[in-house]
């Protein structure tokens, strides 16, 4: 897959809105993460209908579209960035010009249901593309970007070495009202980590592919960007819809019964939201039980969901992973010199 440009102190990212409407509701956010982002040395420029609010998205289709075009061919942009995800990403994909995106290739992100459009880009132009912090949501934390978050961040986007992923220590999954502005009247509160959970003892090499795993088994499950996930190390995280254990075995049954587990080569799963301990003590033995006979390596309570802070994945990026000894890393740079 092409590796986008890695970013430089004076390039500029361009913000877009491909599903809900979140830029436009909290422009608070917007206005922290602006300044995260200038504080990295970064321009911040919001395409035309970034702070469009029509119901739950940020524009029609169309416009939404539209600002990801924009984004991708000016080459006064060198990073596009999704402000949120949601759950209508996939309204876009007819409207896409997907041969335009390949011709100018640069770091793209955003997580949730912007999984959609990175399997739809990784299918069709052969982009790899970044599943990390969004611009609302992480990179709006009150009073600052969480430290590790931060950190895979830089290393992701300007970094010129092969990437470390390693588990935060803190961690938390609080909401403060943003709409009552709660989330400016102190931090969220963390709280000790356990750290990555080994399910599986084994070692893997492979690509980097994955996403939110009610996405893929909602939007993209039999669609033409379904991707090739052979020999993949493959991630799956749940979104802040807090599906429960019995919810996540019915999605895994559906992976399972595709062949996705016997194509792999390993599996990472994100550390779930909204779960107390009893409840990831559950999901554990749910993703051992889906998981036991293709005896893949799995690795989980990995830092790459809902929860914050967050890595910053390359999708497509050759990876390597041993889940007994909890260890993660890409085998090259995330970005291209």
């Amino acid at each position: 897959m092409t590796a986008p440009r890695r970013l430089r102190p004076g390039d500029t990212v361009a913000i877009v809105s491909p599903s809900a409407p979140s830029a436009g509701l909290f422009p608070h956010r917007v206005e922290r993460a602006t300044a995260y982002l200038e504080a990295l040395g970064l321009r911040v420029a919001l395409m035309p209908n970034a702070l469009n609010v029509t119901g739950w998205t940020a524009g029609t289709p169309q416009e939404r579209a539209a600002d990801l075009h924009r984004a991708f061919v000016d080459d006064g942009f060198a990073a596009v960035l999704a402000a949120i995800g949601g759950n209508h990403s996939n309204e876009l994909l007819p409207h896409l010009d997907f041969e335009l995106i390949a011709a100018n290739p640069k770091v793209f992100q955003g997580y949730s249901d912007i999984t959609v459009l990175h399997w739809a880009l990784a299918r069709r132009t052969g982009l790899r593309t970044f599943y990390g912090p969004a611009l609302v949501s992480e990179l709006g934390e009150h009073p600052d970007v969480l430290p590790e978050t931060d950190a895979a961040l830089r290393a992701a986007w300007f970094g010129s070495e092969p990437l470390r992923f390693e588990p935060a220590p803190l961690w938390t999954d609080e909401f403060l009202d943003w709409n009552a502005r709660l989330d400016l009247t102190r931090p969220r509160e963390l709280r000790p980590s356990e750290g990555w959970v080994t399910i599986r003892e084994g070692g893997a090499e492979g690509p980097l592919l994955g996403g939110c795993l009610e996405t893929v088994c909602w939007h993209l499950k039999g669609s033409p960007h379904w991707l090739d996930l052979r020999g993949s190390i493959f991630f799956v995280e749940t979104s802040e819809e807090a599906a429960r254990p019995a919810t996540v075995a019915a999605y895994l049954t559906d992976l399972e019964q595709l062949g996705v587990f016997d194509e792999i080569a390993a599996l990472v799963v994100g550390r779930p939201y909204g779960y107390d301990d009893e409840g990831r003590q559950l999901l554990w033995e749910v993703v051992a039980e889906k998981t036991e006979a293709a005896g893949i390596p799995v690795l989980a309570n990995v830092d790459c969901g809902h929860t914050d802070p967050m890595l910053t994945l390359p999708l497509g990026c050759p990876a390597r992973l041993d889940a007994g000894a909890r260890s993660f890393e890409t085998l090259e740079p995330a970005t291209a010199a």
